[in-house]
């Protein structure tokens, strides 16, 4: 088989067992470079590379090897500065020259594909405005809503039009938490040079999705807080997401924070449901599916406004409608997909709520039944207050115990609250909702 059809049919299998994301971000950038009966020879950018592909993945890429091959094979990694054979050494210095441009980049995800809604509209036009002009204004842009709304559909639509219009641009896609991996690999393997020339000095557009993971990681808030400014000195630009504003993320550095509050915020919220259905009929669309009127709005109800959830629901109908060729129904998607549209009833307890609540905060439990006292703590708290005596049958001193032996009027106070506001704050009424439907799983 021809070395590059065989890695390529590697990366497609290595996307069903470890996702898109960790190929694009370790393995795509990476080049087979010669191959005999035993051996393959793989160029990777440099060492810590190939150190962390071959303790995270080279079990799972060496069976891919066999399976296309039909025979066992061994993966050997080497990097741009390691002696090799001389019939490697031209290939491999060719494959030097072919680094991605845009690292970590979904090239399917583009502004053509992003629905336009009220819900969306100002952070669109803020994510078209740095792509045409990069760090000319904006710079950071501070992208911020709850998960599944578009955020990171953004971050790649602007690094596409990026690399489009700019033959000499290079942009760096990242996760927060992928950013810390990477760290703490070099530091492992005094690696923190190429680190940061990757992050400092190679790319022209750095984009890094979740940064509330950042909270309480303080080492890797100093790292980031030093590649902030060296980009945003040099005239480079930054793009960020994360699910709540920098002043809501626990734990932030009071240096990070300004920093991120100094670009311009801007919020994606649920979408209504003319955009919701607008983005259902986008999708469906794209699977050469017709979805019937019915169906479609049991789905806009099931999701409630997670466009990522939504996603999903359409990629397992169109999996099941290739596979058994049956008409598309209501009657059908419920006959097929029960779990999804006839779930089991799930009994939420005061510990399943506080713990989701945390998780949704990115918070421990302890944090919102313990004592301590802060913005970030308060609103989170009230909200598992809110939903304990909603969703449960405990009376107000019944549930003062369960959040930490508080006084019945502390409980009231909180539910009171939520209650009042959700009525009239609409980010708060869907920051609910999804945290239910993360309760009813």
């Amino acid at each position: 088989m021809d070395l590059g059809r065989l890695w390529e049919s590697m990366l497609d299998a290595m996307r069903s067992r470890i996702g898109h994301q960790d190929v694009a971000i370790w393995l795509h950038s990476a080049t087979p470079v010669h191959q005999d009966d035993e051996v393959v020879l793989v160029e990777v950018a440099n060492r810590y590379y190939a150190d962390w592909i071959t303790e995270n993945y080279l079990e799972d890429l060496q069976a891919e090897a066999e399976n296309q091959l039909g025979h066992p094979i061994h993966l050997k990694f080497t990097w741009r500065d390691e002696p090799t054979s001389e019939e490697s050494r031209p290939a491999m210095r060719q494959a030097a020259e072919k680094q991605p441009r845009g690292h970590g980049v979904n090239h399917t995800q583009t502004f053509e594909s992003f629905v336009i809604g009220e819900c969306n509209k100002f952070a669109h036009a803020a994510a078209a405005a740095v792509a045409d002009h990069p760090a000319r204004q904006y710079n950071p842009l501070f992208i911020y809503g709850s998960t599944g709304l578009g955020k990171t559909h953004l971050m790649h639509a602007v690094a596409n039009r990026v690399l489009e219009n700019s033959p000499d641009g290079r942009v760096v896609y990242i996760t927060a938490e992928a950013f810390m991996n990477e760290m703490i690999n070099c530091l492992r393997y005094k690696r923190m040079d190429d680190f940061r020339d990757k992050y400092r000095k190679q790319s022209t557009v750095l984009m890094v999705d979740d940064v509330q993971f950042l909270s309480g990681k303080e080492r890797t808030q100093e790292e980031f807080f030093h590649t902030f400014n060296a980009l945003q000195s040099s005239g480079r630009q930054i793009i960020l997401t994360a699910d709540v504003v920098p002043r809501e993320i626990d734990k932030l550095a009071p240096r990070l924070r300004t920093r991120f509050e100094g670009g311009l915020l801007a919020d994606m919220q649920a979408p209504d449901k003319e955009t919701l259905h607008a983005i259902l009929r986008q999708k469906a669309d794209k699977h050469h599916l017709q979805i019937p009127a019915d169906l479609a709005e049991a789905i806009a109800g099931l999701v409630e406004g997670n466009v990522r959830e939504l996603e999903g629901v359409v990629n397992r109908i169109s999996a099941l409608h290739s596979f058994y060729g049956e008409s598309i129904s209501l009657a059908w998607a419920r006959k097929r997909l029960p779990d999804t549209f006839d779930p089991a009833p799930t009994t939420i307890t005061v510990s399943g709520i506080i713990e989701g609540v945390a998780v949704f905060h990115n918070l421990r439990s302890a944090d919102l039944t313990g004592s301590k006292r802060t913005r970030t703590l308060t609103r989170p708290r009230h909200i598992a207050m809110y939903l304990a005596r909603v969703h449960t049958n405990l009376s107000f001193p019944e549930l003062g115990r369960e959040f930490g032996g508080r006084d019945h009027s502390t409980i009231q106070h909180g539910f009171r609250k939520v209650s009042d506001e959700v009525e009239r704050d609409p980010d708060l009424a869907y920051k609910v909702r999804q945290i239910e439907q993360i309760l009813h799983r």
